[in-house]
């Protein structure tokens, strides 16, 4: 019996579309209940009282009996594809190389490419490029390492789309919305995010058009812009 899934999220999230790829790429079916997060929705009942962190994605998986909550992005797209091992959302064990390759690239997202996150600074706190100073040089500087991770690579780890490409793209797209200039900067990583943007789960989910229309709204400063 196939396990009953629920995904709590917000279309324009950037952590909820992670969960929601990952559940696409292996042809799961789940129920997707949207959080108002801008009418406080995350902080009430029945939300508030599912998840302890009252954020999104939040996963509820309800298998033999268990009801499992999952919630941090990244936890989610792991215990997802631990719990449906088909198809491979990592390289095999065997091939340990480019293993490795993907596992190291979710750690160093997470710790190096913005984990101060520009873009809230700049949607919700009206930072200009000067107020954020060294930050937005930190930031360009490390967008110059992913360069060289996706050169004569299709994806992140190799020609496997895997859960790195999963983590790291909905912020890279976070970057081309505070206006940096993929093509004219960084032409592998255009590549890179051409291919993705191309892939089915991305097209089937809708996230790139909510995330556009919610960008558009917040009138973003595009401070990673020449």
């Amino acid at each position: 019996m196939a396990p009953k899934i629920t995904l709590y999220t917000f279309p324009a999230s950037v952590n909820a579309i992670r969960t929601e790829l990952a559940l696409l790429e292996k042809g799961l079916e789940f129920e997707k209940v949207i959080v108002d997060l801008f009418k406080g929705e995350h902080k009430k009942p029945p939300f508030s009282e599912i998840t302890p962190r009252t954020q999104v994605p939040t996963l509820v998986y309800e298998d033999g009996g268990e009801k499992i909550t999952v919630y941090e992005s990244i936890a989610t797209i792991r215990f997802i594809d631990d719990m449906h091992p088909e198809p491979a959302l990592m390289p095999p064990v065997s091939e340990s190389g480019r293993r490795a390759t993907a596992i190291m690239r979710i750690e160093e997202f997470q710790a190096k490419l913005d984990p101060a996150n520009i873009m809230g600074s700049v949607a919700f706190g009206k930072q200009t490029r000067e107020q954020l100073g060294k930050r937005v040089d930190n930031l360009l500087a490390e967008i110059a390492r992913w360069e060289e991770y996706t050169t004569n690579r299709k994806f992140l780890a190799g020609d496997q789309f895997t859960l790195a490409d999963i983590a790291v793209f909905p912020v890279l797209v976070h970057f081309e919305a505070l206006g940096y200039d993929y093509a004219a900067k960084t032409p592998s990583l255009a590549a890179y995010m051409e291919a993705v943007k191309a892939r089915p789960s991305v097209v089937k989910s809708g996230w790139l058009t909510a995330f556009a229309e919610f960008s558009k709204g917040l009138e973003i400063a595009q401070v990673l812009a020449d």
